[in-house]
């Protein structure tokens, strides 16, 4: 891994990737407390995370494309600078006229829409600076670096909503994007795998329909292992603010508490999953994962304080994450760059589709049943990612094609 940091431009979006993170904890968690602040309502903050995915389902058509056709750096700082000015823009007609719903959907509609490009854009960056040997550790770099991004902005951002307000948090917020994109910008990098064909737009999605069509062993993989990603993103967006609150009585800053835990158990999974497959292998470290960050999942409500909800959200972390580490590395040593962009826009279509319903469904079931059924249905994804692995070990066609090789065995 330290090899790869030497990379300077590995290391100047290493960092920017951080602190971009960082921004993005500040956002989730200031936005969702101003909103159950305000209206009081589960069901309310769910439509607001859903307004964040829906322009992902739209943009998620061309991504793939877009990524594979356009510098991804300068791509990535544009994207930072957008949310800056979304951001601020928030900012300056809250300070004149105070909180509304009107005014902050089509702000989270716009940041939702520049996050749904950021994080596939930085995963293929990633592919495209290291060479294949590297993979594994690359990934477990830029896993990392969400984790420590998620980490500093959900513990940081907690305590800053808890005594100064959401508003402190979202100056911060847009600081800390303006810091990304310049750290981004100084990374010295040329794209070489710039693809400059003028293929129509059909032409370019078909190779992404087609490549998975060769091959539904992978198809069924994102299908059935993304479930876990959306568990965190959509269902548990709504429901990890609402039990501190709801059930601990804590607020925001056990809000932080809890996600910053989450982010300590999946920082640590950057190193122990590497250990984890030299010993049980890939296949197995996926079941074991699975098995238990569902757990994990259904127990933290149950907890006697929030400090042993905080543990089993650490334990999510540390096995959810290490799951994502082998299954996005599984991706790129099965899907070749030049399609990467194109096949992340399929499944990044199913990704946000599932992550509104997630998140409406979430907090529909919280406000209409209570908390404890909402980890319910958030621990249910983890159940369908096992046993998404299970038909693919015990699936012969499926097995070959996405454990094809010793090191993935």
């Amino acid at each position: 891994m330290l090899k790869i940091l030497g990379n300077r431009t590995f290391l100047l979006f290493f960092l920017g990737n951080i602190i971009s993170l960082v921004g993005f904890g500040f956002n989730l968690i200031a936005v969702s407390w101003m909103v159950l602040e305000e209206t009081g309502s589960e069901f309310s903050l769910g439509k607001i995370m859903a307004a964040a995915t829906t322009p992902g389902l739209i943009l998620a058509l061309v991504a793939g494309i877009i990524i594979d056709k356009v510098n991804r750096k300068w791509l990535l700082v544009i994207l930072d600078a957008f949310r800056v000015i979304i951001i601020s823009v928030f900012i300056y007609y809250f300070n004149i006229d105070g909180f509304s719903l009107t005014i902050l959907y089509p702000v989270m509609m716009l940041m939702g829409l520049s996050n749904s490009l950021f994080w596939p854009t930085a995963q293929a960056f990633v592919q495209e600076l290291v060479d294949e040997k590297d993979y594994f550790p690359a990934n477990a770099l830029l896993s990392a670096s969400y984790q420590v991004g998620s980490l500093i902005g959900a513990g940081a951002g907690g305590f800053i909503v808890h005594i100064y307000g959401p508003i402190t948090a979202l100056y911060f917020n847009a600081f800390a994007y303006l810091i990304s994109g310049l750290l981004i910008s100084l990374a010295p990098f040329s794209n070489s795998n710039l693809n400059k064909n003028s293929e129509g737009l059909i032409s370019a999605l078909s190779k992404g329909f087609l490549f998975l069509k060769d091959k539904i062993g992978v198809l069924f993989l994102g299908l059935t292992t993304i479930l876990s990603d959306i568990a965190i993103w959509g269902a548990l967006s709504v429901l990890t603010i609402t039990i501190s609150k709801e059930i601990f009585f804590k607020g925001s800053w056990g809000y932080g508490l809890m996600d910053g835990m989450y982010g300590i158990g999946a920082l640590i999974s950057t190193i122990a999953v590497a250990k984890m497959i030299k010993i049980i292998g890939r296949k197995k470290s996926l079941l074991c994962c699975y098995f238990i960050a569902g757990i994990s999942c259904f127990i933290s409500p149950f907890s006697s304080s929030i400090y042993i909800a905080g543990i089993a959200y650490f334990v999510m972390g540390l096995y959810n994450n290490s799951a994502r580490i082998i299954v996005r590395t599984l991706f790129m040593e099965i899907i070749p760059n030049n399609i990467m962009g194109r096949v992340q826009t399929i499944f990044g279509v199913y990704t946000r589709a599932m992550m509104l319903t997630s998140a409406l469904l979430a907090g529909w079931i919280t406000e209409n049943m209570d908390p404890y059924a909402g980890m319910n249905f958030a621990s249910a994804h983890y159940l369908i990612a096992l046993m998404g692995i299970l038909i693919i070990i015990n699936y012969t066609k499926f097995k070959e094609e996405v454990f094809s090789s010793n090191k993935n065995a």
